[in-house]
Order: C-alpha cells, then sequence, then structure tokens
C-alpha cells in the first residue's frame, strides 16, 4: 500500500473527527485503490468505532466499493451487514437492490431489516420500493415506525 493511502486510512481510524472526515474526503480522490484496505478493515475490525469511521470513509469513495460491498452484505454478520447497508444507501447505486432485498428478507435482527428496507427506499429503485412495500405488511407497527424514522 502506498505511504500517502496507508497514511490517510491511519487518520480515518486514529484522527479527531474533523481530521478523519478530511482524510475520508481525500479518499474519494483515491479512489478504487483505497477500497479494498478499507473493505478489509471494515470486516476484519469488530470496533464500532473504526467500522463506522470506515464506512464514512467508503461512503465518501463511492461507486468504486459497490462490488466490494455486495459482498460483504453476503456475511452472516448483522452488525457488519449494516455498516454495509448503511454505505450502499449512501452511494445510491442501482446495483445494491436486489443483493439489499434478499438481505432485507434473509436477515436475522429486526435492526438490520429495519435499516435495509430504509436504504432501499433511500434510493428508490421502483423494484427496491415495491419489495419494501410487500414487506411492510408482514412487519409489526413498531418495525414499520423503525424503518421510516432510519
Amino acid at each position: 500500500m502506498k505511504p500517502e493511502l496507508s497514511g490517510l486510512i491511519q487518520n480515518v481510524l486514529n484522527g479527531d473527527i474533523y481530521s478523519s472526515l478530511q482524510s475520508a474526503s481525500e479518499l474519494k480522490k483515491v479512489g478504487a485503490p483505497a477500497v479494498g484496505p478499507l473493505v478489509d478493515i471494515l470486516v476484519e475490525n469488530d470496533s464500532n468505532r473504526n467500522r463506522w469511521r470506515v464506512a464514512m470513509a467508503l461512503a465518501k469513495v463511492g461507486e468504486p466499493a459497490v462490488d466490494d460491498l455486495l459482498n460483504v452484505v453476503k456475511k452472516d454478520d448483522d452488525s457488519l451487514k449494516n455498516a454495509a447497508v448503511w454505505i450502499l444507501s449512501e452511494i445510491g447505486d442501482a446495483r445494491a437492490v436486489n443483493p439489499l432485498i434478499e438481505t432485507m428478507k434473509m436477515s436475522k435482527t429486526e435492526c438490520c431489516r429495519a435499516l435495509t428496507a430504509a436504504a432501499l427506499l433511500k434510493i428508490g429503485d421502483p423494484l427496491g420500493v415495491a419489495a419494501v412495500e410487500e414487506e411492510l405488511l408482514t412487519m409489526d407497527e413498531s418495525l414499520r415506525g423503525t424503518i421510516f424514522e432510519a
């Protein structure tokens, strides 16, 4: 990994909030080369603080991260999926719609299901919106409220 990339990632993880966000914005300029190292940290690091800092950086990187994130949403860890789902909703790429529909239907926790439904609504693709509407019919009122809150 290039020293510049490594330094930006370290600052995302260890800097104060302001410098962490600045480094995340710089990673957007780096683009695709930043995706692999960031996704590795997202998957391997179980610290919520680090996971969400990396999530913000990946959201800034945007479209080059979509394919790797689609692999993350297939994992069996809903807390990891939550971060990937949030990033995909921020990016808004339609390639995420079908995997997110599957995630919404198959996730073990209500939190992950609700976050995924909210992501599909945010992306706004008609297929995703229809899947959420169908899923809403089977959910209890409190979960519906959580989706619209998210």
